[in-house]
């Protein structure tokens, strides 16, 4: 039974769609959903460091921040519009930082919500989902960037194994039966 999940917020550009997902997911589980925006540090190379001047680092970091509290302000929006117990927070972390961050808040929750990065995008939800995956130990799901809408538990596929990794997935899936969900058919 899926009692809590977070999601990690898109920040850096793009449309976010984790955390659309997780508040449909909270909805038909009636779970308590929590999301996060990190407001990146400023990557600044080597090579240029002393080169910068403070205001202009000081400018992208208020920007970074300014784009954390955007996210949590349009995730805290679509919660209250399902109408499903939520908290956001917004908190500061380079980026391999907030992967490290991001897998071990996952550790206290049911599931975890990351959306996927645009192909031939370097963005930070590919450090977030695999610190996510190999940082949480608790189930993960990578929202497709092209997702449209909410959850929708109509058809399952299982690739079978017979591994060890197999009966795991297998076995976490078993949480989003349909069954147990408070379902709107």
């Amino acid at each position: 039974m899926i009692k809590d999940l977070i999601a990690n917020l898109t920040v850096a550009g793009g449309r976010d769609v984790a955390g659309p997902f997780a508040v449909s997911i909270a909805e038909m589980f009636g779970a308590h959903v929590a999301g996060v925006a990190f407001a990146y540090d400023p990557v600044i190379p080597p090579t240029i460091m002393g080169t910068i001047p403070a205001s202009l680092i000081e400018a992208q970091r208020a920007e970074n921040d300014k784009a954390a509290t955007d996210a949590r302000t349009k995730f805290d929006e679509a919660a209250r519009r399902a109408g499903v117990s939520f908290h956001s927070w917004a908190m500061g972390a380079s980026i391999p930082g907030s992967a490290d961050l991001f897998g071990a808040m996952g550790r206290r929750f049911d599931v975890s919500v990351v959306g996927q990065a645009e192909p031939d995008k370097a963005a930070p939800e590919e450090m977030i989902a695999e610190g996510a995956l190999f940082g949480s130990g608790r189930p993960v799901i990578v929202v497709p960037y092209i997702q449209k809408g909410g959850i929708k538990l109509d058809r399952v596929m299982i690739a079978w194994d017979a591994s060890r990794s197999a009966a795991r997935a297998l076995a976490d899936a078993c949480r989003f039966s349909t069954r147990r969900a408070r379902s709107k058919w």
